[in-house]
């Protein structure tokens, strides 16, 4: 593995004999410095891996038990790990945040397809999808997505907010259903609240809020990040939630044959009937 220190923070002396990586803010700060340290830290400024750094430090007379110093007081500086770039962009959904989130995605450099479901870009070549909907995310696009192993970020509105995430990587990280779950298990009564959500419009659907969802859309698709953050309409205040994945769902395993259901044969648009909530369950993977 190459260490580098990150290029986006600048490398600045303080003194003839202290250095100091990043200025807003600073991550690390080297005092004292000889010339030894400083040979390896132009090193690790353009990177270099591990054992040429030890060879390096040998030829330089740096004790061992120095150069160990020196990672550890730099590591906050390092590069983060690089993920594979995310081209081409899918955002699904026919509520007004889908359009306003697409073309900011796209003003960012990524070809975008946007569509009202996910059917109808099934023949195209796609990196990421981006699932847009008010309240909850339609399982069935979910699941699609799930099935065809491509990384997928949910966007939900809701009354007085946004939420975006967790960045699913099928197979690997949790997925929406974990994520029901979850929160099936902090409250039994979620799944049909879920159910009767389905269909209603949200108050929070405004571009202001669609605008700062859509710029932590594209952090999410840089990031490797099992979490979900949400937005606040008024404030702006971000909430980050983690997940777990769920030892009842199969998503790791990829076993999808199970698709979640809603209330069997009911419009989510009417009235429900209390008598056939006992047929609502989460989300299944």
């Amino acid at each position: 593995m190459v260490l580098r220190i990150d290029p986006r923070r600048p490398l600045v002396w303080r003194t003839p004999h202290s250095i100091q990586i990043g200025v807003d803010p600073v991550v690390a700060i080297i005092d004292p410095v000889d010339d030894g340290d400083a040979r390896l830290i132009a090193a690790l400024a353009t990177g270099v891996t591990r054992s040429g750094l030890a060879m390096l430090a040998s030829t330089l007379g740096v004790p061992s038990s120095r150069l160990d110093e020196l990672l550890t007081a730099l590591e906050p500086a390092f590069a983060p790990p690089r993920v594979a770039a995310v081209r081409r962009v899918a955002v699904i959904g026919a509520v007004p945040a889908a359009g306003r989130i697409a073309r900011i995605i796209a003003d960012a450099g990524h070809p975008v397809i946007a569509a009202a479901h996910g059917a109808g870009v099934l023949d195209e070549s796609i990196d990421a999808a981006v699932l847009v909907s008010h309240h909850v995310i339609d399982p069935t696009e979910h699941l699609a997505w799930l099935r065809r192993d491509i990384v997928h970020v949910p966007v939900v509105i809701g009354e007085e907010a946004a939420t975006v995430g967790p960045r699913v990587e099928p197979g690997t990280t949790p997925c929406l259903a974990c994520v029901d779950q979850a929160r099936t298990a902090a409250d039994p009564s979620w799944p049909a609240i879920e159910a009767q959500l389905w269909g209603q419009q949200a108050h929070a659907d405004a571009p202001m809020l669609a605008t700062e969802a859509a710029i932590e859309v594209l952090r999410v698709l840089r990031e490797q990040d099992a979490a979900s953050v949400r937005i606040d309409a008024v404030t702006g205040r971000r909430h980050r939630q983690s997940w777990a994945p769920s030892q009842q769902c199969g998503c790791r395993g990829l076993e999808l044959g199970l698709a979640p259901a809603f209330l069997p044969g009911h419009d989510l648009a009417g009235p429900v009937d209390p008598a056939g909530l006992s047929a609502v369950r989460p989300l299944a993977g």
